[in-house]
């Protein structure tokens, strides 16, 4: 099983721009500019999310801070906490008060509360979560909570992006353009993930904490901002936070995954109906994706299950790792294989879908459970620290390509994929940000035609275009076996 010894590494203050012909290229930081390697992301939107383009919800304390203390009765006191901060505040703020009378009732409706809080959580532990920690623990963001672009999502058929901020706003970029639309309302909570729909231009599926928003956006029109009219509202009392949608391959029905919610539901968008996937009874679910050939559906729960969902009868296989959850996961271009990794081992699998177990001991069975693909364990490669706990994992459209960043180190580690005679991991790229960032998530552009497109949001609000390019190939075929004859090349030089 190969390591992370294998990967190239840039020189100390270089960061990596673009691969091309199988090599990495890195530029001094205070020089980087990918258009000196390649114009093939020139038109690539620019984005970097600054402090000034966001549309926070409220001031908090530093906006507090600029008013002067006043006298305020007390009843209209226990009015705006009530109004800001919920009943839980009032009784605390309560409990200050001067008259006797007032503090003791307000102690003796506190310690009520915490009983009733630990009865319900005896009955419900999934309870103890507060949803944006639980949304934060089992996000594909890195640090969720925290970072300034939460999500990103490429469209299918063109090259508009989605990216989702910490002000709760979508904005849809499209290659150079200043047209920017925002899409936000207040119902539009904690976005966790973004879809856009399959056969359509002009709509993407939005999750939130409390449920879902299609947006239409009309791209010629000159408002910025659509309203809520151009929105459908998608939500289910138990169905929340929502942290993964998947939409068929016709666009007609949208798969949802939640977190706190057993059920994987199946909307139907115009109708506003949901049906219920049978068999999908876990403790809640993290992540859907559909296979290529869109004949399967892959469905992560928040424990040791994951299922394997035959798209043509609703039929699933059952599969289980030994403890944790699976983190990530990614399809190969075949459909037949997943690439996965766990939430306690750093290390890829590679599996082939024929039993129930998928890490079974049985040698007779060696070629139905999980292989281990690479150790992805945490390594110094000349004072960069790379591996660890996978926190995210993509695919390139064409099956060339996975890209991969982790939860503890600040590296995005790029490989190439052989499919055949037996799938194979190799080491392509190291891509190195600035000193301060960390990659917060990952997306592959769809319709890139000179090779594949990987977009990384950095920490610092940067959105990074990593072209991987073949300039001298003309097809995939081609590629693959130009990724072969470096793999013997690299035999070789052993």
């Amino acid at each position: 099983m190969r390591n992370l010894e294998d990967f190239p590494v840039p020189i100390d203050g270089e960061v990596t721009l673009c691969e091309i012909n199988g090599r990495m290229q890195c530029m001094n930081h205070e020089f980087a500019n990918v258009s000196t390697f390649t114009t093939a992301v020139d038109k690539h939107p620019k984005v970097h999310i600054t402090r000034d383009l966001l549309h926070l919800p409220n001031l908090g304390d530093e906006g507090r801070a600029l008013f002067l203390p006043t006298d305020v009765p007390f009843l209209k006191q226990l009015t705006q906490v009530y109004a800001e901060q919920g009943l839980k505040e009032v009784l605390h703020t309560a409990t200050l008060h001067q008259h006797l009378l007032i503090s003791q009732s307000a102690r003796f409706l506190l310690a009520v509360w915490r009983y009733l809080r630990k009865a319900r959580l005896i009955l419900n532990p999934s309870l103890e979560y507060h949803s944006c920690e639980l949304i934060d623990e089992l996000s594909q963001t890195r640090n969720w909570a925290n970072n300034t672009i939460k999500c990103i999502a490429w469209h299918l058929h063109n090259s508009r992006l989605a990216v989702a901020t910490c002000d709760d706003s979508v904005r849809i970029y499209c290659n150079d353009s200043s047209f920017v639309p925002l899409l936000r309302c207040k119902q539009q909570r904690n976005v966790t993930c973004l879809a856009w729909r399959p056969m359509s231009l002009t709509e993407i599926a939005v999750g939130h904490e409390n449920g879902i928003i299609i947006w239409h956006v009309d791209f010629n029109s000159l408002v910025t901002r659509p309203s809520v009219s151009n929105s459908i509202m998608l939500q289910r009392v138990d169905h929340k936070p929502v942290m993964s949608l998947a939409w068929s391959p016709r666009g007609n029905l949208l798969v949802s995954a939640a977190a706190l919610d057993s059920n994987i539901l199946v909307w139907d968008v115009e109708l506003n109906k949901t049906s219920v996937l049978k068999g999908s009874r876990d403790s809640g679910n993290i992540l859907l994706k559909w296979s290529p050939a869109k004949d399967k559906l892959l469905s992560v729960s928040n424990g040791i299950v994951f299922r394997i969902w035959d798209c043509q009868h609703w039929e699933n296989e059952r599969w289980t790792v030994p403890s944790g959850r699976v983190q990530a996961a990614c399809w190969t271009s075949c459909g037949t294989s997943l690439l996965f990794a766990t939430s306690t081992e750093p290390v890829i699998y590679g599996l082939n879908m024929k039993s129930d177990h998928v890490f079974s001991s049985n040698s007779e069975s060696s070629i139905d459970h999980a292989v281990p693909l690479f150790d992805l364990s945490k390594i110094d490669l000349e004072g960069i620290a790379v591996g660890g706990i996978v926190q995210s994992m993509e695919a390139d459209p064409k099956g060339n390509h996975l890209a991969v960043f982790f939860k503890d180190t600040s590296c995005v580690a790029l490989f190439s994929v052989i499919k055949s005679p037996l799938l194979q991991l190799i080491p392509s790229s190291l891509i190195v940000g600035l000193a301060a960032e960390v990659p917060s998530t990952i997306a592959f552009q769809y319709n890139f035609k000179p090779g594949a497109c990987l977009s990384i949001a950095w920490s610092s609000g940067h959105l990074q275009h990593f072209p991987i390019i073949y300039t001298d190939l003309t097809n995939d075929f081609n590629a693959s076996q130009y990724v072969q004859s470096q793999i013997r090349s690299l035999n070789n030089s052993r």
